[in-house]
């Protein structure tokens, strides 16, 4: 059985273009008008929302950051406004992905199967001895098979995305990773690589990932390079 998205469009002919689209690639598909709807129809067994932002009552903003403060499903944003003021926005709060009206329909199913290949862990994990079934760096574990970081035993929310951003660093701690190799590894190479989106992403990561006990910074910066996570103090120097 396909997976289950829920449409959250208040243009009544939009949410049924949308509602076609999908069901013919083989998805199920729920459909709210409004923001309150949206939150009234999701449940656990959506798998990922499209979600416009321009809306009366409760904007997408709003409805997203309800969201986030209990669940970590994929959201899609899907609006008419280019503003990349609006990007950051809907990134800082949560949002997976950012795709504008009018959207190329194979362009968004891309994006769609994209992000959903990248929430299926199980299927993604690879039977490789090679990879530690946990990261463990000061207090902060990270394990990849459960989509779980704690630090000091403490549970730390992070969307699916962040989540991705987070073990490709991990995966080449203390080795510079580019912001292309990071879009192109993260979002999908189905997608342009959009370097603002990872930025936030790593910004995000930052705001909540408590102090090291060390004192050192979990992520560096490197002008021109891209992101190093670091290890130890020697990293640091870089």
């Amino acid at each position: 059985m396909g997976s289950k998205l829920l449409v959250v469009d208040d243009d009544p002919e939009i949410a049924v273009l949308l509602r076609e689209l999908l069901e013919l690639e083989g998805y199920r598909v729920e459909v709210a008008n409004n923001g309150i709807q949206a939150l009234e129809k999701f449940d656990s067994t959506i798998d990922l929302i499209l979600l416009d932002i321009m809306m009366p009552e409760m904007n997408g903003f709003k409805v997203l950051s309800q969201l986030r403060s209990k669940f970590t499903v994929p959201v899609i944003f899907l609006t008419a406004k280019d503003n990349e003021y609006d990007k950051v926005i809907g990134l800082e709060l949560g949002a997976d992905d950012y795709i504008l009206k009018p959207f190329n329909d194979r362009e968004l199913i891309a994006r769609i199967n994209a992000l959903l290949r990248r929430t299926r862990w199980d299927n993604l994990v690879e039977d490789d001895s090679n990879k530690p079934s946990e990261y463990t760096i000061d207090k902060l574990s990270v394990n990849p098979n459960q989509q779980s970081v704690y630090f000091d035993n403490k549970h730390i929310e992070v969307t699916g995305m962040e989540f991705q951003v987070l073990l490709k660093l991990l995966e080449n701690a203390g080795k510079i990773i580019s912001r292309d190799t990071l879009s192109e590894t993260v979002l999908g190479k189905e997608f342009i690589p959009i370097a603002r989106s990872i930025d936030v992403h790593v910004s995000n990561l930052r705001k909540k990932l408590p102090p090291r006990s060390d004192g050192l910074p979990w992520i560096k910066t490197l002008r021109s390079k891209g992101y190093l996570f670091v290890i130890d103090k020697n990293d640091d120097l870089l």
